[in-house]
């Protein structure tokens, strides 16, 4: 247990500590409560650095956030978009008690924003317009989103688990099926993530080339 005095916590001490028993504990387990005892304190004393539970949960995102580092500005615009998308994965295997809470906290400060805009003013840098931006940065976040997500699940282990006998598969006549599944599951989560993030990046290439809204599905 980390233990302090009153007089040396700081709200980055709180949300460090905050961070730390999520990881070891899963979410489940943080109240102030059990945070107060981890930092040697009352409840009471956090009360001045986060103001409840909730605003405590969201700052712990902002935190996981911040620990996703710009890349360099002179950085190729479709670099510096696969690098910000491998950080933001890195960070929620880091922390997947924490990145079970992403989309579903409020962002209450600019920086907790960096990322999306620094994705969003490569692409207007390179003359797409606005609303083709947010789609293509959109699309790109929601697949880096939901990977870590299914991969934090175990999702992906179990579609291809021993649950299903492929060979039968395709056997019965589902040839494609089997096949699918033969390539998923002789794929490492890290290369079939490139694989996803390289496919995104390469239509919003598309895009830049042309400078252009996105086409309408209509």
């Amino acid at each position: 247990m980390s233990e302090v005095r009153g007089k040396d916590l700081s709200r980055t001490r709180v949300l460090d500590a905050a961070m730390a028993l999520v990881d070891r504990e899963g979410l489940e387990r943080l109240t102030m409560r059990r945070l107060g005892q981890e930092l040697g304190v009352e409840a009471m004393s956090l009360y001045h650095y986060v103001a409840s539970k909730q605003e405590l949960l969201d700052a712990l995102v902002e935190h996981a956030i911040g620990e996703i580092e710009l890349p360099p500005p002179d950085e190729a615009w479709d670099v510096q978009l696969r690098l910000l998308a491998h950080q933001f994965r890195q960070v929620g295997l880091r922390h997947p008690g924490v990145a079970s809470l992403f989309g579903t906290r409020a962002l209450r400060s600019v920086s907790a924003f960096a990322p999306l805009e620094r994705s969003f003013s490569l692409l207007r840098a390179q003359g797409v317009p606005p609303e083709a931006a947010v789609d293509a940065v959109v699309t790109l976040a929601a697949f880096v989103f939901g990977y870590v997500l299914v991969e934090l699940g175990g999702l992906r282990e179990l579609a291809t688990g021993r649950s299903v006998d492929f060979g039968v598969v395709g056997a019965a006549g589902h040839h494609e099926l089997a096949e699918l599944g033969a390539v998923l599951a002789a794929r490492e989560p890290d290369e079939q993530f490139r694989h996803g993030v390289r496919l995104i990046v390469s239509a919003i290439g598309a895009l830049v080339s042309r400078s252009a809204p996105l086409a309408s599905d209509a």
